[in-house]
């Protein structure tokens, strides 16, 4: 990707996917501080790794830190309830990673009463308002509702969708992901959905209606747009009409006030090179491998200038 195309695009980076990846892939890396930062050496690389080859111009790193405490458990207890609170040695590797990005100047933000789904959505838009496209890296398929014409959502591997090609694959606009979840819930986040109301079926009504809107309004038509065999359906979505209204608003993003940002406050700052390495050895990381690090690092901040 040329210099010129990366200005044009901010990359919006969903980082508690890409460390909790690490953290279960990569083999520990012991030091005389940590029981492992393994997770922190396999973002970090990540991150100069992705600063060397694009240089983006407008960059932010969403975290979450909102298991249990999030505005969605005031709306449904049981939001994520079957989600693992993380285990200390993880917890203190976000605050590492977290701690790197400040000292790359890399602006990144959490929260405890919103996700980082809700931060992203908050940032994307205001980069979009500002005439920027968003390159979403992630590997959370809710995120596809970010997705507008001239974005791509990127795994950072070899699945990247453009608007068209999302589209294409669900049937419907992404923009409507929070209609569809609403449908047939989500098991990873514990959206209840409708019962007996799954997948395939919530992708045909989707795709035959094209919001949730219009599925309830016009529900009784729905075994004469599909068939008798989808007559079932017709009870199952009106005996549950509040719980698909509560999990559509459990699966919409929220714009975040508090989160709101001038695109210049996304722009990478000087990086602290002096920093990195009291922080890299404060770690007890290995001296060959920082100083390594230090080389890479050195290499962004000559090219930033």
């Amino acid at each position: 990707m040329s210099n010129e195309l990366a200005h044009k695009n901010s990359y919006l980076v969903d980082s508690t996917g890409f460390v909790l990846k690490y953290w279960f892939s990569l083999p520990p890396v012991k030091t005389f501080k940590y029981e492992s930062i393994a997770a922190f050496l396999g973002f970090t690389s990540f991150v100069i790794r992705l600063i060397n080859k694009y240089e983006p111009k407008y960059i932010s790193f969403a975290f979450d830190e909102s298991l249990g405490t999030c505005f969605r458990n005031n709306i449904y207890i049981d939001y994520k309830k079957n989600r693992e609170t993380a285990p200390e040695e993880l917890k203190k590797q976000f605050g590492l990673c977290r701690k790197f990005l400040d000292l790359m100047g890399l602006h990144n933000s959490a929260s405890t009463s919103y996700e980082a789904d809700d931060i992203l959505y908050t940032i994307s838009k205001c980069c979009r308002d500002k005439g920027l496209s968003n390159i979403i890296l992630t590997n959370d398929k809710d995120l596809y509702q970010l997705i507008y014409k001239d974005d791509l959502w990127w795994d950072y591997r070899d699945k990247k969708y453009s608007y068209r090609d999302l589209e294409e694959n669900l049937g419907f606009q992404p923009q409507k992901m929070p209609d569809y979840l609403a449908l047939m819930g989500d098991p990873v986040d514990n959206i209840p959905g409708a019962p007996g109301l799954g997948q395939k079926t919530a992708s045909i009504l989707m795709k035959t209606f094209g919001n949730l809107d219009k599925i309830l309004s016009e529900v009784e038509s729905i075994p004469d747009k599909l068939g008798s065999k989808y007559k079932r359906f017709v009870k199952i979505i009106k005996d549950n009409h509040k719980m698909i209204h509560l999990s559509k608003k459990l699966a919409t993003l929220e714009y975040i006030e508090a989160s709101r940002i001038e695109i210049e406050n996304i722009q990478p700052r000087d990086i602290d090179v002096n920093g990195i390495e009291d922080f890299l050895n404060d770690m007890g990381m290995d001296k060959k491998q920082i100083s390594s690090w230090l080389l890479n690092i050195k290499k962004l901040q000559y090219e930033k200038k």
